[in-house]
């Protein structure tokens, strides 16, 4: 169609406002193919991972060794391995935990190298890339050289903590590794505990698990550990995490998508609404209503089709690298990259159907206009709404009156112009408040509630006397009889403790020789000071009742205190009795007595090493951010120059100077800047508030939502940079336009 012509004079004529608009489909294109296909990669290769490894369903050890495992399996309907495992210390102070290599349950998986042979042992990746360990080198394991075969994943240790009450995984410190059996048994030692994989999924797994229990206390076999995997913080951690991530990586991309796809098409809209007069002649000059709209359509869906393509192909090549960075976190090999082609059909289809829908909605309001009226064009001009009149614009002095007109009189453009930066705000300050979060986690709430650095936790109950300054403690894991997929530990403590520290909401400080739930606890179990709380100890399933006196505003954990005589007392064990210890400095304890060690620089090093890949992500975000602001900003700002092209010339003509033209015209969007920046930083508050609540049932740790004010000054800033960087490129257009467009409009 000889129409068509024009299509490239028109689009060389408005390139700001079409290139930006290309821009942003590009980069939101491209953020929701790659976040979207990582995350359902992750999740996809983490499910593969525990089917086709055979994870367990739980693991156990018990006061005796089980002798008839064939028997036991059989009428449990389950597979039963024993592994053994034991703990070595290795130069530089780091521990790793080795394993006898399993036949049928938690299996391996090699991620690098080969297979165990006789005298071979298989690293975790991440321990061996942080203690420097290359195939081929030779490890002293109990004075026996073993070579380094490869590097490993074990479905049953994802995430791998040395302990399950350690939030953060450190390679610096801990690392797991598999030798043969063979190789294993020549060591003669270890401890063993027992996996166990039940032949039928149930839909109660917990009642499940309590018959499996029952038949091995029927054959007099007692249960001195047990953990449910949906327990297992190696493995729920990762799982729940890599799903957070998925949820996240789906929610936000989408969003950024949609909301991009609805602003520009604001300014797709407004582009032919002002092509007014062309549709005016054209349908005068005898073209159908549908040439109109196919030659008007190209406009947006060219822009749309493009954008979306690009941003998909730039996308997809994101995938491999930013997978690949996410598993340095988790122990899961990478089999496949699944190119979901559902993903890429909506990263392509959804600018299309939102820009074309919002092109065909404008040429069909225009079109139900007579060809005059047309071609009179700026029928919308001066028509002044509700909310210019309330402000009553005449009590300010004419630049302040000017300004806010050039906002108000289009409520459209102001919005398009608030939704922009505020975005933009809130991918700024994402990276930022989480970070920010996690500071405070560390430096008000762990520092300021433990007051000791080293906890011990034995595997028996013990009474002897401490060293001075050290306090004695006693722990178990219970289940909320209203919420069984909830575990938290309730604690014994001294009643006059010097080594915790708790206040409540007004900051007062409480004293623990009382029943004290933290606030995150109290939160998911909608419990309150005076009420009585009913719990099963997650071993036995028996139950108890507690009367909770006091809530403690901290976010250390999910926990429950109770003064220590009270709590052996209530859960039967000996009077005087404790199974840990809290101490400020190092004790000299066998490590064959405990079953765990934990120390709170250790676990403050471990959150600060999770901050490193939110540098990476602060990079990315506020690189998205920093364009997409300065798009939308620019583009709000062509907008307002074109429009007022005939204002503009005036102002020249009354004698106005090149800056004082400037200054009205393109300062006009200041307030909106401020105000759209404003309101991301509580959008973004309340968002990630959302996401960590959403992620508390599965992490098991509440972080309290923050932002460093630093932050928001530094956010801020950068907004008012791009504002600034906005205006300059769009100066040139306004001195650019000449005294005589005033004349010309006025003949027109």
């Amino acid at each position: 169609m000889v129409l068509n012509r024009r299509i490239g004079r028109v689009l060389r004529e408005n390139m700001a406002q079409y290139a930006g608009s290309l821009t942003l489909i590009i980069l939101s294109g491209m953020m929701f193919t790659g976040m979207v296909l990582v995350g359902s990669n992750l999740t996809r290769l983490g499910q593969e991972f525990e089917i086709q490894n055979v994870q367990e369903d739980a693991s156990f050890t018990t006061s005796m060794p089980i002798e008839n495992l064939q028997e036991l399996e059989a009428e449990a309907g389950a597979v039963i391995e024993e592994t053994r495992t034991f703990d070595v210390p290795l130069t530089g102070g780091a521990t790793l935990r080795v394993f006898s290599q399993n036949e049928k349950v938690n299996l391996p998986a090699v991620i690098e190298g080969r297979p165990l042979s006789g005298g071979d042992i298989l690293l975790n990746p991440v321990f061996a890339e942080a203690q420097g360990y290359e195939i081929g080198d030779v490890i002293a394991i109990l004075g026996r050289p073993f070579t380094i075969a490869g590097t490993m994943a074990l479905p049953n240790y994802i995430y791998p903590l040395q302990s399950d009450t350690e939030l953060m995984y450190s390679p610096q410190s801990f690392g797991i590794a598999i030798i043969p059996q063979a190789d294993f048994a020549a060591l003669d030692t270890g401890k063993s505990f027992y996996a166990v994989k039940f032949n039928e999924a149930d839909p109660h797994p917990r009642a499940q698990s309590a018959r499996f229990r029952a038949l091995l206390l029927s054959k007099g076999i007692g249960i001195q550990q047990w953990t449910d995997i949906r327990d297992n913080k190696r493995v729920n951690s990762a799982t729940l995490k890599l799903n957070a991530i998925n949820t996240m990586s789906r929610v936000m991309p989408t969003t950024l998508l949609l909301l991009t796809s609805i602003l520009i098409s604001n300014v797709i809209s407004r582009l032919i609404r002002r092509e007014s007069a062309v549709t005016g002649a054209l349908y005068a000059l005898g073209y159908r209503k549908m040439e109109i709209y196919t030659h008007y359509l190209i406009f947006p869906l060219a822009i749309a089709l493009a954008g979306g393509v690009i941003g998909t192909l730039l996308g997809l090549l994101t995938v491999r690298p930013m997978v690949l960075f996410m598993l340095t976190a988790f122990d899961i090999p990478l089999t496949a990259i699944d190119y979901n082609p559902g993903a890429l059909l909506v990263s392509v289809l959804l600018p299309v159907l939102f820009l074309g829908l919002s092109g065909y909605l404008s040429i069909r309001k225009e079109l139900k206009h007579s060809p005059v009226e047309l071609m009179k064009g700026d029928r919308d001009q001066a028509r002044v709404n509700v909310l210019e009149r309330s402000l009553r614009l005449d009590r300010f002095r004419f630049k302040t009156k000017f300004q806010l007109r050039e906002q108000l009189r289009s409520l459209s453009r102001l919005a398009f112009l608030l939704g922009g930066v505020a975005i933009a705000t809130m991918l700024l300050l994402y990276g930022f408040t989480i970070k920010s979060s996690l500071d405070t986690f560390t430096t008000t709430n762990l520092t300021g509630t433990y007051h000791f650095q080293f906890e011990y936790f034995f595997k028996a109950p013990r009474s002897d006397p401490y060293p001075p300054g050290v306090e004695p403690f006693a722990a178990d894991l219970f289940l909320s009889e209203t919420d069984e997929n909830l575990s938290f530990y309730v604690s014994g403590v001294l009643p006059d403790s010097k080594l915790l520290s708790f206040v409540d909401k007004s900051g007062a400080s409480l004293s623990t020789d009382q029943v004290i739930i933290t606030r995150p606890l109290a939160e998911r179990l909608k419990v309150k000071s005076g009420d009585t709380l009913n719990v099963l100890r997650k071993l036995d399933g028996q139950a108890f009742s507690l009367k909770i006196d006091s809530l403690a505003d901290t976010y250390v954990g999910k926990y429950i205190f109770m003064p220590l005589a009270d709590y052996n007392a209530q859960f039967g064990l000996p009077e005087g009795s404790y199974l840990g210890l809290w101490s400020p400095t190092a004790l000299e304890i066998p490590q064959d007595q405990l079953y765990w060690r934990k120390s709170i620089d250790e676990s403050i090093a471990a959150i600060n090493a999770l901050t490193e890949p939110i540098q990476t992500m602060i990079v990315m975000y506020s690189t998205v951010a920093f364009f997409i602001g300065l798009i939308v900003i620019y583009l709000v700002t062509s907008m307002i120059i074109e429009e007022n092209r005939a204002s503009i010339s005036l102002l020249k003509i009354f004698g106005y100077r090149k800056k004082e033209v400037n200054s009205l015209v393109l300062n006009s969007s200041t307030i909106v800047v401020v105000a759209g920046y404003l309101l991301g930083v509580p959008l973004i508050l309340a968002s990630i508030r959302g996401l960590l609540q959403s992620l508390d049932s599965s992490v098991g740790i509440t972080l309290p939502v923050s932002i460093n004010p630093l932050y928001i000054l530094i956010g801020f800033v950068v907004v008012m940079l791009v504002f600034e960087l906005s205006k300059l490129l769009s100066r040139k257009k306004v001195d650019a336009i000449p005294m005589s467009e005033a004349l010309k409009a006025s003949m027109e």
